[in-house]
């Protein structure tokens, strides 16, 4: 048995001293995997005002920072139109429409847009639209039948 010094009255083995070692190091790795993850990705909106019904999603806000993802809450197949708007003062913002993995529409937002796009549903798959925003002041708007 190998002994060490003193430390508050007891020997330490070399086998407590790796103990605690690693206890010492899983707290710290715990501690800054937190850490990290808490203050790398914020996900936060201030005075965010909107709603999400079928047919209708919109939004105001102020510093919006992160993503937001909504259905398209439609029923029955075939083809139909998503007609979306966005206002950007200040920050980045962008819109992606997906249908399952597929990306249909990934646009940046500049200032103001207004456009359509057809989307085919003959197979009655599910689509979403995600916004993504960092320190982004605006508005959105996306209606579809």
């Amino acid at each position: 048995m190998i002994s060490f010094p003193k430390a508050g009255g007891m020997y330490l083995s070399g086998f407590k001293i790796a103990v605690m070692n690693l206890l010492l190091t899983i707290i710290v790795k715990s501690y800054l995997f937190v850490l990290l993850t808490f203050f790398q990705f914020p996900n936060y909106t201030k005075h965010w005002n909107g709603g999400d019904q079928p047919g209708h999603t919109f939004a105001s806000f102020e510093d919006f920072n992160g993503k937001q993802d909504f259905r398209v809450q439609r029923n029955g197949k075939g083809n139909f139109s998503l007609v979306y708007s966005a206002e950007l003062k200040k920050g980045t913002l962008s819109i992606e429409i997906k249908k399952g993995s597929e990306t249909i529409l990934q646009r940046d937002v500049n200032g103001s847009i207004a456009d359509s796009i057809k989307l085919d549903n003959s197979k009655g798959e599910k689509y979403h639209v995600t916004f993504r925003a960092k320190h982004a002041e605006g508005k959105f708007d996306v209606k579809y039948n």
